[in-house]
């Protein structure tokens, strides 16, 4: 026994933390977002709820999501359902799905909800009172189950899905959203993205991140001004003046980042090392993954954007480009002609990558349809390769 623990310490020993997974490796059913459109609700408002929910472990399956809102409490003390340790640790707690307890309702499957503030929330309190603008809470349980569950199910169905989540047959996670209720002027929105930096370079709009085997590249994003809002914070001393943050969280299929957490135009990039340079982390097996950057304001806003992203392949035949035209009466398609164009990842015209493209069994002639962003006028072809080329293809007039 003591042999065998001298060996574990020196295996731990010879050991890094790059040597074990990360928070930001995605390979598994995971919750990465939960977003409310308008970001702040006021009494008698309605909101869009949208999660980001991935399983890369399953790929080409689909994921149930299960939507459960709770009445908001006007004077926010955390009294509701959606709170209670006992239903968050097994969501089955709440029996029927048609007979929920008062103040908790079914609010929507899979991918969105909507969630409706009581127009009469804050009667109980009186005018002047600091509550209203403080605000409340309306929590909201969400229930992701790796397993596709038909919106007619019957309540029967319905009860095996959950006695097969209860007995740990399926996967499922459950999260806690709160959505912000209150009377103050000063409402937030969601912050957003404008551009995916590449090496300090803004990429292409729609195209696939390209990165050789093990290779290093620093990724930053960028939002237009309006994301950094101003604000009024209660302090213990009193209101204070401030501007909001924007936290960027990093997550990935495969690869690793130096920086899992960022922030919004505050100088620190994050080094992104593509899959293949360790063991247990190798290219993945159709050498595609994806990127997501989650980001949170300091009022509790989220947004998100995703990047597909591929590992480049240099044994791939070269292609080769004798021709680039439009194609259909309205110009709206691309046809590249030549040689071993099944080496072709994307076509980007005018800084926005050709949508659906393909190239046909000979690889003679590649096709794709042109994005309603790229701007009209001649525009420059720029073709990504899949051994991480980048060809000067001419210019295409778009009409």
């Amino acid at each position: 026994m003591r042999r065998l623990l001298v060996l574990l310490a020196f295996a731990f020993a010879a050991c890094t933390p790059e040597d074990f997974p990360t928070e930001t490796l995605v390979d598994r059913l995971r919750m990465l977002g939960l977003t409310s459109t308008p970001a702040d609700l006021a009494p008698g408002e309605t909101a869009r709820l949208q999660a980001l929910v991935v399983d890369p472990s399953r790929p080409g399956q689909a994921t149930t999501t299960f939507w459960i809102g709770c009445d908001p409490d006007p004077f926010n003390l955390n009294r509701s359902a959606c709170a209670d340790p006992a239903v968050v640790n097994d969501p089955s707690r709440l029996g029927d799905m048609t007979a929920l307890p008062p103040g908790v309702k079914f609010i929507g499957l899979n991918a969105q909800a909507v969630y409706a503030a009581p127009k009469g929330l804050f009667d109980a309190l009186a005018p002047d009172d600091p509550q209203r603008a403080a605000g409340t809470s309306g929590q909201v349980l969400t229930i992701s189950i790796a397993e596709e569950v038909s919106p007619t199910a019957s309540m029967e169905e319905l009860r095996a899905v959950f006695a097969r989540v209860q007995r740990k047959e399926v996967k499922s996670l459950i999260s806690l959203f709160r959505v912000r209720i209150s009377e103050d002027p000063e409402r937030n929105t969601n912050p957003r993205i404008t551009t995916l930096l590449v090496d300090d370079a803004p990429w292409p709009t729609g195209a696939r991140v390209m990165m050789k085997p093990a290779q290093q590249l620093r990724l930053d994003v960028e939002g237009p001004d309006e994301v950094f809002e101003p604000f009024t914070a209660q302090t213990p001393s009193g209101a204070e003046a401030r501007t909001e943050r924007v936290l960027i969280a990093w997550y990935s299929t495969a690869g690793r980042f130096s920086e899992e957490r960022t922030a919004l135009r505050e100088g620190v990039k994050t080094k992104y090392t593509a899959p293949g340079a360790k063991p247990f982390d190798p290219v993945p097996e159709r050498r595609t993954g994806t990127f997501w950057t989650v980001l949170r304001d300091t009022r509790g806003g989220l947004g998100w954007s995703e990047f597909p992203f591929f590992v480049c392949d240099e044994a791939l035949p070269e292609p080769v480009i004798s021709r680039v035209r439009p194609l259909g009466t309205r110009g709206d398609a691309v046809v590249l002609e030549g040689a071993n164009l099944g080496s072709v990842l994307d076509v980007v015209v005018g800084g926005v990558a050709v949508a659906r493209g393909r190239a046909d069994g000979a690889g003679a002639t590649w096709e794709g349809e042109l994005d309603g962003a790229v701007m009209a006028g001649p525009q420059p072809v720029v073709v990504h390769t899949r051994r991480c080329e980048r060809l000067e293809a001419g210019v295409l007039s778009v009409p």
